[in-house]
């Protein structure tokens, strides 16, 4: 911690700046193959302090931990090494959202699809994510398990859509109320 920030008053927002707060960003990136840093880190830790001046501690961690797991997903999936990333988040009063989209192919929305539906129809995601970690374990298998991961631990609404060619995986987590 440096000096200025253990002279620094407590930053922490007033309940009434959170109630009626609303943040949006938008972040596009290309080529995607060109890329030598840890993007999803950056982008998440940058939201997590962005956030933290508007809304409590654990709205930016939410936020850190989608976008990371989110923008990790596009980037071990790479398909056109010329294509372009783009992330919007938006938070107000009700809901955070994250919105990723990135070229992908037919097959691959596919899988993202077949996943989040297998997540979205679980009445149990908890037991659905343990018992696939056995499993992957079991077979020596690594990774996989972060939409998982985003339903379970972090209570994420994930959706996901294609269309020319592009795939778009939004998470949604409820402030308030449903979304």
């Amino acid at each position: 911690m440096s000096e200025a920030d253990r002279s620094a008053p407590d930053l922490a927002p007033a309940p009434d700046v959170a109630a009626s707060a609303r943040v949006g960003l938008s972040f596009n990136v290309a080529p995607l193959g060109e890329i030598s840093g840890n993007l999803p880190r950056l982008l998440g830790e940058s939201v997590l302090e962005l956030l933290g001046m508007f809304y409590p501690p654990s709205i930016g961690k939410k936020a850190n931990v989608v976008v990371t797991e989110l923008v990790q997903n596009v980037l071990e999936n790479i398909v056109d090494p010329a294509s372009e990333l783009h992330v919007e988040l938006r938070v107000d009063g009700d809901a955070l959202i994250v919105r990723v989209t990135n070229k992908a192919s037919e097959a691959q929305f596919e899988g993202v699809r077949a996943r989040v539906e297998a997540l979205t129809g679980s009445h149990d995601a908890k037991k659905l994510f343990s018992s696939t970690l056995r499993a992957r374990r079991a077979d020596r298998l690594k990774g996989g398990l972060g939409l998982m991961r985003l339903v379970s631990e972090n209570r994420f609404r994930l959706a996901v859509s294609y269309e020319h060619g592009l795939l778009t995986v939004q998470a949604a987590f409820p402030l308030r109320g449903n979304v």
